[in-house]
């Protein structure tokens, strides 16, 4: 019998299975994968391509839906929602970055920071906007539209974005994935400073030990399931866990 979900986790996967097809061309792109996501930590993935990655964070986002076992966000069973009710947990509750910024290009900057919150018919916190918005190094771009804006800027607007609407919960994929040396590293300082000085949870998707290395664990995964986990992770050690991966 599962055990109940107790009130310190963020998000719960409990024998996670997706399969896509059915038949001889059945993929099974997550296999019984377990994982318990703390409040206030910042937890990587990964894995080689096609380790089902990106399907887990899918999956534990409410953007996908399991073929088999639970997943949670708090103590919300997602497989209990019906597509408008998981809807609105996506929009209420969960914070999304990608690797494409998916910005809206005839916004400017500050339009496309609140623009979640507002479709939500919520009120800006706006004393926390504009801490995150300074913290991010925005506050003279912020009536720039995305063409006007580089890449890492880009990105740590759409960082600002999964952030001031307070989420239990931010998803990234590949957040850094796009960026240059330097702006990968300012937009993961951030997110680091995010889950050490203002509680957040977050989900990051990554195949760079050096992004991994800022979070709490990462955990790998390897043909849809689960194979180790390393805490308190550094850049050499994540490389050394890869390395064994691979070879056992």
């Amino acid at each position: 019998m599962e055990s109940p979900i107790t009130t310190d986790l963020a998000a719960r996967a409990v024998r996670a299975t997706k399969i896509y097809g059915s038949g001889d061309t059945a993929v099974t792109a997550i296999d019984s994968v377990d994982l318990d996501v703390k409040g206030a930590e910042l937890v990587s993935i990964m894995g080689p391509s096609g380790s089902g990655k990106s399907t887990l964070m899918h999956v534990m986002a409410g953007l996908d839906r399991l073929t088999s076992g639970t997943v949670y966000v708090g103590g919300q069973e997602l497989g209990d929602l019906d597509d408008d009710d998981l809807t609105r947990l996506r929009r209420d509750r969960i914070g999304f970055v990608f690797q494409a910024f998916n910005l809206i290009p005839t916004l400017t900057a500050r339009e496309n920071i609140v623009l979640p919150t507002r479709i939500a018919r919520r009120t800006v916190d706006n004393a926390w906007a504009d801490q995150v918005i300074g913290t991010l190094g925005l506050d003279n771009r912020l009536e720039h539209r995305p063409t006007e804006l580089s890449g890492g800027q880009q990105q740590r607007v759409a960082a600002a974005r999964a952030l001031v609407g307070r989420p239990e919960i931010v998803f990234a994929d590949e957040p850094s994935g796009n960026l240059d040396t330097t702006s990968s590293g300012e937009l993961l300082e951030f997110l680091r400073r995010a889950v050490d000085e203002f509680h957040q949870t977050i989900v990051m998707v990554t195949h760079d030990p050096s992004a991994a290395a800022y979070s709490d664990r990462v955990i790998f995964l390897r043909d849809g399931a689960v194979v180790g986990e390393l805490a308190d992770p550094e850049t050499d050690s994540i490389l050394e866990a890869l390395k064994t991966l691979e070879h056992s």
